[in-house]
Formats: C-alpha cells, structure tokens, sequence
C-alpha cells in the first residue's frame, strides 16, 4: 500500500517560513469563517523528500499521500482554498483567536482599542510625580541659575576694577605714543640707543642723543622732538604750571632705585621706549672663495616711544610706598596652616 511507512505530521510552528507565508491567508480566512475548527479541513502535511524517512524510500511516490493532502502541490492548495471559500461562514465562538480578531476589529472600524485587564489607567498624581518628582528641589534649582545668569549679566556690563582705575588714570593724566618710520639700521644697533633714553626726561635724552657717536642718534633725536612738539599741540602736555602757579619740588625714587627731583609735574620723560624690526630692504649676492655664495640682507628698524609727564611717576611712587607700609613683616616661619602639595617645611 502505497504511503506505508511515511509518518504524517500535523502543520506545526516549526514549519519553514515559506509554507507559513504560503498557507497563513488561507488560516486566518478558515477562522474568521469557519463554523469551528473541527468543521474546517484537516491541513496535514507530509515531510519532504529530504526528511529523514525518505532518504531511504526514494523510489516511492513522494507526491501523493492517503491521509492528507500535500500542500506544496499549487493544484491542491487552490482547490483547498476554494473548498474554505464555498463553506458556510459559522462564528467564532470556538476559537481560541476570537479575542484578538474581535479588537483588531473593532481597532479597524475606529472604536477604541480594548484595554488589557492588567493595564489599569494611569492617575493624574502618578503622572505629575513622574514628571516633577521633588518640586522643592526644582525651584531651589531655578532660582540658583536666574541669580547666576543676572551676575554673569551684571558683571558684563559693569567695568571692572581695573577698567575703573584705567580710566581715571586715563581722565587725570596724559600720554603719547609715537613711532618713526623704518630707519637704515638693525635692531641689535638701535636697540642700545632706545635703552639709553628710557626712563630719562626728554631733556636729557636730547642731550645724550646729541653727543652721542653712532649714526641712528641724529635719527632718533630728530623723532623725540617730532614726538614733544605733536604731545604739546595735540594733547596739551608739558605746558608748565596753570595760569603761573608754583610746586614745591618732590623728591622721588624711580623704579631702578635712583633718586629723582621734581620741579614741575608737568615735564615730560621717556616712559617706555622700544624697537620695531622691518622688512628688508634690499638683498644682493655675496660671492665667496671656491665658487661659493652668500646672500647680504639689508634689514630695517623703527623705533617707539612713549612720553608721559611727571605726575604719572609721582603717582607711581606714592603707590609703591603705600604698598610698601602696608606689607606685613616677613616671618621666617609664619604661624599659618601647611597648604602646600608637601605637608612639612624644607629645611
């Protein structure tokens, strides 16, 4: 008898994807219209020719069997999708998917889905905890970033200290800033000359550029008086007392130690003076023994002064002695907490 041997199985989650696909749409419409499960035709399927019963029973008919219907075959399956479609659509009382084919259902006519009975409805406190949980916390944590915000923009907008003290410095006294153009000289030579008028009234740096032997002294002269005559018609400095009035002389220090006298705080000195390396001016070939060659650069210097008056180094002065009387006395060893990285005096 043919078929003998050959154990039938009934369709299974275990099934290849592709019979599942195949047969799916057939199931669900089989459910949705059957009278009961039981009603509907019994879907048994067979292994297939690779199974393990039929690697020995090749030479049987593979493509019929007695007690079921084979499925892979596109003849049978339509002629079973056919059958479900003649039959009488019945309930589905009998089926175990009548809950969910009854929510999809109602989800496609628009109703509301149905809640699952373990899903209970959220309360409104529930939500509110989840979303503020400590109010309290929250509102210190507000206010400290408003406070912060207002400083930041507070601050920004106010000048600083220093800003303060630069502009009354700024409003009471008065200075210049001039530069020469570039001179024909390096700045290993000029640089000596700006150190020797640093620091020095502009007399007196006249002075010394006028008896002085190197060649850029007749530049930077002519440059110091360009920079007083533009000082006293531009900014009003150096123009003596007002309207006659006399000062008692002052005698200060200045910031390399030396003692200084005073007569008027409106003099002018040489407050900073600095040089400037320039382009080049030319290059041209060196030529040297054995078919060697150099090359001979030109460079260019300028040099920069700032004038300010007398009263600015008195000011000066006066700060570093208050400073001065203000400092504490030096202990060798302060009685004082360790802060240091190293808990213990080095001795």
């Amino acid at each position: 008898m043919p078929g003998v041997g050959r154990p039938l199985v009934k369709m299974s989650a275990h099934l290849p994807s592709k019979r599942i696909a195949l047969a799916a749409p057939s199931a669900l419409y089989t459910l949705a219209s059957s009278n009961s499960l039981a009603a509907s035709l019994p879907l048994v399927q067979r292994r297939t020719k690779w199974s393990f019963s039929n690697l020995f029973n090749r030479g049987s008919n593979a493509r019929q069997s007695d007690s079921g219907q084979n499925l892979d075959d596109p003849k049978v399956r339509a002629r079973v999708i056919a059958q479900q479609q003649q039959s009488k659509p019945p309930s589905l009382s009998d089926s175990i998917f009548e809950d969910e084919v009854k929510a999809a259902t109602a989800e496609g006519k628009g109703a509301e889905p149905s809640r699952h009975p373990l899903q209970q409805p959220v309360p409104p406190e529930a939500i509110a905890w989840r979303l503020d949980p400590d109010p309290r916390s929250r509102i210190r944590w507000e206010r400290k970033k408003v406070i912060q915000m207002v400083r930041r923009h507070t601050a920004a907008e106010e000048p600083s200290e220093y800003s303060r003290r630069t502009a009354r410095i700024a409003a009471s006294e008065r200075q210049l800033t001039h530069r020469s153009p570039f001179l024909e000289t390096s700045v290993k030579k000029l640089v000596m000359l700006a150190r020797q008028i640093q620091g020095k009234t502009l007399e007196d740096a006249l002075v010394q550029m006028q008896y002085s032997k190197k060649k850029m002294a007749a530049e930077v002269k002519f440059h110091l008086e360009e920079a007083r005559d533009i000082a006293i018609v531009s900014r009003g400095m150096g123009l003596g007392n007002v309207n006659g009035s006399t000062t008692t002389p002052i005698k200060i220090k200045t910031k390399d130690g030396a003692s200084l006298k005073v007569d008027n705080p409106t003099n002018l000195y040489v407050a900073q003076a600095w040089v400037n390396k320039g382009t080049p001016r030319q290059r041209r070939v060196e030529f040297k023994g054995r078919g060697k060659q150099g090359l001979i650069v030109s460079p260019s210097t300028s040099i920069s002064v700032i004038l300010k008056e007398e009263r600015t180094r008195i000011r000066e002065y006066n700060e570093r002695v208050t400073k001065e009387a203000s400092r504490k006395p030096w202990v060798h060893l302060p009685n004082r907490p360790v802060t240091a990285q190293r808990p213990y005096y080095s001795w």
